[in-house]
């Protein structure tokens, strides 16, 4: 048995049909990595709702105090509040407590926010 006559049945790929499939196969693989991208994009922006009441339950340990006073007035978990501090950033939301080294938490609508009662110029109660 002759090897020659066994690759004489045997057709090959012309150049032009190799590269053609080399552009093809790239247009592929970047259509998938895209694809992955955005999807591992929109699943980052995503929080799972029981992570983040298990970290709301932590923030509720560590500032266990659940009233604070602050010139004169009397500020209760779960109010919601407008602080302003010393820089003149306002942050607007819940009220989670107050720990015994003078700082407090409070639950925006974007972040958690965490302030020295020093560092804070007004409390404005928005809603009981």
């Amino acid at each position: 048995m002759k090897v020659g006559v066994i690759m004489g049945n045997i057709e090959f790929l012309t150049f032009r049909e190799i590269i053609s499939c080399m552009i093809i196969s790239l247009f592929i693989l970047v259509f998938l990595k895209l694809f992955l991208f955005f999807r591992k994009l929109s699943r980052e922006c995503e929080y799972p709702i029981k992570a983040f009441n298990s970290m709301i339950k932590d923030f509720y340990l560590m500032f266990p105090k659940d009233i604070v006073m602050f010139r004169g007035k009397v500020y209760k978990r779960g109010m919601f509040i407008k602080v302003i501090t010393l820089h003149k950033k306002i942050y607007e939301g819940k009220f989670v407590g107050f720990n015994g080294k003078d700082t407090i938490c409070i639950i925006t609508e974007t972040a958690i926010v965490t302030n020295n009662i020093k560092n804070i110029r007004d409390i404005v109660i928005i809603k009981d």
